[in-house]
Formats: structure tokens, C-alpha cells, sequence
């Protein structure tokens, strides 16, 4: 898979590892929406947490607010680093 990316964080409860990928990334964004954020972040994170810190994550993604600060370090980490620029259009004639 590309753009695949291991992102440790050190947390509360210890430290916490993830494997990501491009499509767990994506099936993330994809299912974020303005009324339901906690459960795809913390979905998110279960599905790509390594099968030895998942005890850890379940107990911290109990704690109020962890899943989306923890998922925003995670996704900050696992984005590249973007500098784009839009260039002015030059102006429509007028008719």
C-alpha cells in the first residue's frame, strides 16, 4: 500500500503505536462528518493501532475528548507537509 507511515504517540496510558495507510486514511475523512467526529476518530484508531497497545487505547478512548485530540496528532504526523499556491486568474472580460 502506499504512503504507509508506523506513528508512535506517547500517551497517558503509555506509549501507542499505529500502522496507516493511504485507505485507512481516507475510509477516515470519508466518514468524518459535522455531526459525528468521535466515532470515526476513534474507529480510526482501533483499525490501525498494533495488536499489542490495543488495552491501552480502549481504556485512554474512554477518557472525554482523547479520540479527537489523539487522532489529530496521528493524521498532523501521517499528512505531508503541503505549500500550495493559488495563482490569481487573470479577470473575465466584461460583456
Amino acid at each position: 500500500m502506499a504512503f504507509e507511515k508506523k506513528i508512535t504517540v506517547e500517551t497517558s496510558k503509555g506509549e501507542i503505536t499505529f500502522n496507516i495507510n493511504a485507505n485507512d486514511y481516507n475510509k477516515y475523512l470519508n466518514a468524518t462528518q459535522p455531526n459525528n467526529k468521535v466515532q470515526p476518530a476513534t474507529n480510526f484508531l482501533l483499525d490501525t493501532v498494533i495488536e499489542s497497545h490495543v488495552a491501552k487505547l480502549k481504556e485512554l478512548v474512554q477518557e472525554p475528548g482523547a479520540p479527537l485530540f489523539l487522532v489529530g496528532a496521528v493524521v498532523e504526523e501521517y499528512q505531508p507537509e503541503f505549500n500550495f499556491k493559488v495563482k490569481k486568474s487573470k479577470a473575465e472580460p466584461s460583456k
